[in-house]
């Protein structure tokens, strides 16, 4: 099973100020990895149209999908709209469907600031018709900010970004990272197709790096973590051949 790419457009002054921490990146990063997609990297905008444009056109054209997150609101900053319709050359109109939807959550016609809220780029679709439709332009799934709202969103679309998880192997070493540096280094050139990350936990039950060991399939973590361990001999503590941190919250400081 393939594994689909995904970058993350995360919008907003409030988050680039300091005055509003960032909840939404870490948890799609940890709910990307445990339905099986690849975060290829994250962009912080502000709040202005040229900027979301700059990052939407990119990202669009560089993975798979692209999640934003902010700006669909009704006040005077929420231009997400206004930016992915300039990324993609197109108006932004009010989609009759969405108009309807909110109109049935409100109980009355749209009027004034409301109409903002079924504003979307012209050519958008329109999924999971309900209370709060999610909206989509091409590769791009447009998302609330806040958390609550995204996470609900999220698991509705997480089918459609689903792959085969990441194999990842754990292996704890009583070694510090300036000893590991040669084996790690030559563990890699042998097996190039195998990730491996390096991870300080100084005074850990017997124990001062882990390593984790991933790849494409398990046959490449397998071979790579072979290797590495015959390298390091005696200096493995132990190994979990079913390693996933992200269902734990990840690895900590």
């Amino acid at each position: 099973m393939s594994r689909k790419t995904v970058r993350l457009v995360i919008i907003g002054n409030e988050v680039l100020s300091g005055k509003v921490a960032d909840a939404n990146t870490p948890w799609l990063l940890r709910r990307l990895r445990q339905i099986g997609a690849i975060c290829t990297g994250v962009d912080l905008v502000p709040d202005t149209v040229e900027g979301i444009a700059r990052a939407v056109r990119t990202a669009a054209a560089e993975a798979d999908a692209v999640i934003t997150t902010g700006g669909v609101g009704p006040t005077h900053d929420d231009v997400t709209m206004d930016g992915i319709a300039l990324a993609f050359g197109v108006d932004v109109i009010e989609h009759p469907a969405l108009v309807a939807a909110l109109e049935q959550r409100i109980g009355s016609a749209l009027v004034g600031v409301q109409r903002r809220l079924a504003r979307v780029p012209r050519g958008s679709e329109l999924e999971n018709l309900g209370a709060y439709p999610q909206v989509r332009y091409g590769n791009v799934w447009i998302f609330p900010g806040v958390p609550a709202l995204l996470r609900h969103k999220f698991e509705e679309i997480a089918r459609s970004l689903a792959g085969e998880r990441m194999p990842c192997t754990a292996v704890y070493t009583n070694l510090r990272e300036t000893e590991l540096a040669p084996l790690l280094e030559a563990t890699v050139a042998s097996c190039p197709s195998a990730e491996i990350g390096s991870y300080p936990r100084h005074g850990q039950d017997g124990w001062r790096v882990l390593l984790t060991v991933e790849g494409r399939d398990r046959a490449c973590v397998d071979q790579a973590v072979a290797e590495l361990c015959g390298r390091l001999g005696d200096a493995v503590v132990r190994t979990e051949p079913d390693f996933h941190p992200e269902d734990a919250g990840g690895l900590g400081e």
